[in-house]
């Protein structure tokens, strides 16, 4: 989206203010403009970046292998496989009527 011709001179107008009244930052300004545009603020090297994806893979992996470990082996026990009412928390009627002694 590009600026409107009174958004331009505005600037243009604020620029020239700036670089009357403050030569140091005029010196600075033009020093910015003489080594182009930067894509980063910072500079991150190739093995940072490596390093940080390492380590990113490594959780990942140690993750899934606590789940993996620390997952239940098999069917629960018996016990623990009573339907609960959704409203109550409580065994449902037909847990409660099928331990009912004939």
């Amino acid at each position: 989206m590009s600026l409107s011709d009174r958004e331009r001179r505005l600037l243009a107008e604020i620029e020239r203010n700036l670089r009357c009244r403050d030569p140091r930052f005029t010196r600075r300004i033009d020093a910015l403009n003489r080594q182009g545009p930067q894509r980063f603020a910072c500079h991150v090297s190739t093995r940072q970046v490596v390093c940080v994806l390492l380590v990113v893979v490594a959780l990942t992996f140690l993750s899934a292998a606590i789940l993996v470990l620390t997952a239940p082996q098999g069917r629960p026990p018996a016990h623990q496989t009573k339907a609960l009412s959704p409203v109550t928390a409580r065994p449902t009627m037909s847990v409660l009527i099928s331990r009912v002694p004939s």
